[in-house]
């Protein structure tokens, strides 16, 4: 294939990102429901593989957003057989994985197609720092699964993981997006 049919382009070692968030990208705020949806696949589906792989059985799966007697959830796993408190931590591991690597992914990949990189920013950036955040929020307030890794472990481990994450998580982002830096020179003429 010739190279005007390449997508995308492998850029060894450091280099810096041409791709920048515009205002046309604020379109993608339409998708929010499908972004919202992976994100929950993502967070059950790590629950899910992490009990299979452990012994339990997985008796229902749902990632779409249901009411329970519980209230409001945007899904849950529910697993029989004896488990470790790492199918519980498996969202937030997940989560700094697929950070880590779609960080390389969207610093080292020149993609020609601008809104492939925006989506995997998104999905592969954005998405793990709200789930992250979000479960963090709600543990501290005694619900969700940070709140069981509050009762299995010491205060303070969960909340250094949870702080250095998420640091990491806004630092990752500042680095990707941030805007370039315009030099204007006065009286240059």
């Amino acid at each position: 294939m010739g190279d005007r049919n390449r997508r995308w382009e492998y850029r060894p070692g450091p280099t810096r990102m041409k791709q920048r968030l515009a205002r046309r990208d604020l379109v993608w705020l339409l998708a929010t429901p499908l972004y919202i949806l992976i994100g929950t696949l993502r967070h059950e589906l790590s629950h899910a593989i992490v009990a299979l792989l452990l012994g339990a059985q997985i008796e229902k799966f749902v990632f779409w957003p249901t009411w329970s007697d519980t209230g409001f959830r945007w899904g849950y796993v529910v697993w029989y057989g004896r488990v470790a408190l790492i199918v519980t931590a498996a969202p937030y591991l997940c989560d700094l994985a697929t950070f880590l690597l779609f960080f390389v992914i969207c610093t080292r990949i020149r993609f020609r197609r601008h809104c492939v990189w925006v989506n995997l920013v998104i999905i592969g950036l954005i998405s793990p720092l709200v789930n992250t955040a979000y479960n963090y929020v709600r543990g501290l307030m005694g619900s969700a699964d940070v709140a069981r890794l509050f009762g299995e472990l010491p205060d303070p481990a969960v909340h250094a993981y949870f702080a250095v994450t998420l640091c990491l998580y806004f630092i990752g982002l500042f680095l990707v997006l941030r805007p370039k830096a315009r030099l204007t020179v006065r009286g240059a003429d």
